[in-house]
Parts: structure tokens; C-alpha cells; sequence
């Protein structure tokens, strides 16, 4: 008698066990979903092919990083450790530049996009420099203008990560992000002379007098 009913109790474990694992298929089933888009804005994208040309193989750039993949609260209590935990684990580094060889954290980047303070900014501003002086972590501020000055980026890059040589100079199209080529003008006034033109010709005609220089205060035209 007691083999029967053990019987009957492992059927209705077994049958349990197949309904609830159909249902969660059937649930996933019923969820569609899609992409959505780029990761990087055309100004994130931009400024994200001159901190890789910065940086160039003395480290490896990672972006959307969570701040809790990055870091851990100090906390011995339970309780508060969850809530620092939490506080981070809702936001994220813009740009991190890693070790190439063991990934570990050099140098956090933070792009400003140039959109004017609110209040969310403001305390994501506050959250990214408390936690990088906690951690003892780099934090270097960067505008959509560095994109355009990569000689100026490896500058503030090379503070940090020694390997860094910050006297090469390398540009980036204002207007569609592309790398910058130097030619020498072969007709017209400027015979001879050399200027930056945008990689992408025809289909981008940007093009920049090589002598130009950008003030640490000014913003290149776009």
C-alpha cells in the first residue's frame, strides 16, 4: 500500500515539474522583442573612435559599463551594503579604459553631451565622483570636442597610463566622426600647403586647415 501512494507522489511531482516548465515556456513565448539601435549616439560614436585611437594598444575601451561590474560597497552590514550595492547597480560608466593584458581599471571617462543640468545629471555627477575617489579610480571629464582633438585626449590619457605618448596628432571629422587625412592642395591659392580632409570623400567634403588650433575653452565648430 505504501508503494502505491509513493508511486501516485512521484506522478504528481513529475507532473507538477513538466507544467511548470511548459508554462514558462509558453511565457517566454508570448514575449517579442526587437533592437534597438546603436549602442553609442552619433556623438558618443564619435568621440569613442578617438579615445580607442588615444588609447591605441596600451588598453582596451569598454563602454556602458555597470558601475556594479566595476565596483563593491565597503559595507559589513547587510542591510547597507544592498542599498550602496543598489545605488550603483542603476547606473554606469560612459567609458572605462582597461589594462589590455588583465582588464583591470585605468582610467574612468565620463563624455559630456553637452545637454544643459537637471537634476539628474547633477546627481549622476556627484554618484560618478564619490565613487572614484572612494575607489581611488581615475575619473577624467570629456566634452564631444576631444573627439575632434585626439592629440588633446591622449594629453589628459597619458597622465594616468604612462605608455601613453601624448605628441602624435589625430583628427576626427566634425561633421561625420571619420578619421582625418593629411593631403597637400595641389591647385588654387593654397598650392602646396598642407590641410586635413575627411576620409569618407566624396561621399563627406569636410576638410580643416592643418595649423588650426583649438583653445582648451573653445568648442570646434560643426
Amino acid at each position: 500500500m505504501e508503494s502505491v501512494f509513493i508511486v501516485v507522489g512521484l506522478l504528481v511531482l513529475f507532473f507538477l515539474v513538466v507544467q511548470k516548465r511548459y508554462l514558462k515556456q509558453e511565457e517566454l513565448k508570448d514575449s517579442a522583442y526587437k533592437k534597438k539601435g546603436p549602442i553609442l549616439s552619433m556623438q558618443e560614436s564619435a568621440f569613442f573612435n578617438a579615445l580607442v585611437t588615444a588609447v591605441g594598444s596600451h588598453g582596451v575601451v569598454l563602454t556602458k559599463v555597470n558601475m556594479a561590474n566595476v565596483l563593491s560597497p565597503l559595507e559589513t552590514d547587510k542591510k547597507r551594503w544592498f542599498i550602496a550595492n543598489n545605488r550603483i547597480a542603476k547606473s554606469y560608466f560612459d567609458f572605462v579604459v582597461c589594462d589590455p593584458r588583465t582588464l583591470d581599471i585605468r582610467v574612468i571617462i565620463e563624455f559630456d553631451n553637452g545637454k544643459p543640468l537637471d537634476k539628474g545629471k547633477i546627481e549622476r555627477q556627484k554618484l560618478l565622483m564619490h565613487v572614484c575617489k572612494s575607489a581611488s579610480i581615475p575619473l577624467i571629464g570629456t566634452t564631444i570636442k576631444h573627439s575632434y582633438q585626439v592629440g588633446r585626449l591622449r594629453r589628459l590619457l597619458a597622465a594616468h597610463i604612462d605608455l601613453i605618448e601624448p605628441e602624435k596628432e589625430v583628427r576626427f571629422c566634425k561633421r561625420c566622426g571619420s578619421p582625418m587625412v593629411i593631403k597637400i592642395a595641389s591647385v588654387g591659392d593654397h598650392k602646396g600647403r598642407r590641410f586635413f580632409t575627411c576620409s569618407r570623400q566624396p561621399q563627406c567634403t569636410y576638410t580643416e586647415n592643418y595649423n588650426v588650433v583649438f583653445d582648451e575653452e573653445d568648442s570646434p565648430n560643426q
